[in-house]
């Protein structure tokens, strides 16, 4: 199950311009959603990343959760992206055993419950779809055993955020089908809809 969902966020993507403060120390960021209509946005710094994801999922009223993917050592991977092959096939190699080469950390990144999209079906009823739009952040140092986030299973959770002008970043957006304990599906990431690749912006 972990392959299968990590290895679905690193299929590729298309990541929009940097553009870097006057000063330097902080770098926006932009790139489009896979799987979904929207965008991720970041404001990084050396010691923390900042941003906004909006996007058109494919249940509204329903509850999708956000999650953070980071590669501290993306350097240490085997392709570029982290994830994949040449050919798009995936590279668990990147993931497995907590990803101690590229130095993987997972955290949860929030969560919401969407809202209809108000798009029409050509009857004109609406198409069921929704829409999600939150704010996420984090702390470089901040691991989930710090309390302020939800952790992969270990050995993901007791890594965390090294820097964040070098990291690359993978945003996952999840959809929950409460098939087993809500508790657990709510802080696991359960099926990935949608995902968004933010390759390093710094030395």
């Amino acid at each position: 199950m972990m392959k299968s969902i990590l290895r679905s966020a690193a299929i590729g993507a298309l990541c929009l311009p940097v553009v870097a403060a006057a000063d330097d120390a902080r770098v926006f960021q932009a790139a489009e959603i896979n799987g979904a209509d929207g965008a991720v946005w970041l404001k990084r710094t050396e010691d923390s990343v900042d941003g906004r994801v909006m996007a058109k999922v494919a249940m509204a009223d329903s509850p999708y959760t956000v999650w953070w993917v980071i590669f501290n050592q993306p350097e240490n991977c085997l392709s570029s992206p982290c994830g994949q092959d040449l050919n798009g096939n995936g590279t668990p190699d990147d993931l497995e055993d907590g990803g101690a080469a590229a130095d993987v950390a997972v955290f949860n990144a929030g969560g919401a419950i969407s809202a209809a999209s108000g798009a029409l079906k050509n009857n004109g009823k609406p198409d069921g779809t929704g829409v999600i739009n939150l704010n996420i952040s984090m702390l470089a140092g901040e691991s989930a055993g710090n309390g302020a986030q939800m952790g992969f299973p270990a050995p993901f959770f007791t890594r965390d955020l090294e820097d964040g002008l070098t990291a690359e970043i993978h945003v996952l957006i999840d959809k929950h089908v409460f098939d087993t304990d809500w508790v657990f599906e709510l802080t696991y990431p359960e099926q990935t809809e949608a995902f968004a690749i933010l390759l390093p912006v710094g030395e």
